[in-house]
């Protein structure tokens, strides 16, 4: 497993992400590589992609994915094809 100390160094700068439009999955069906295999692949302004773990502190969730975009179609183009 990697060490969260080298994570937190390849995390993009917050001032960057809070520029961004970002799309938030409450426990998606799909696994988090392919999602961010399907950003990569269709969509040029994407920045970033994190899984946050929520068990602790929601009961409804489990986990909630982050995904930001430099533009919003192609937030809306990401959103069309997984969020349901």
């Amino acid at each position: 497993m990697i060490d969260p100390k080298y994570l937190k160094d390849l995390t993009p700068p917050q001032k960057l992400l809070d520029q961004c439009h970002q799309v938030l999955l409450a426990d998606p069906e799909e696994p988090m590589w392919r999602m961010k295999r399907w950003a990569r692949k269709h969509c040029q302004s994407f920045v970033w992609a994190e899984l946050v773990d929520t068990s602790d502190v929601s009961y409804e969730y489990d986990s909630v994915t982050a995904f930001y975009f430099g533009t919003e179609s192609d937030k809306l183009m990401f959103m069309m094809k997984y969020k349901h």
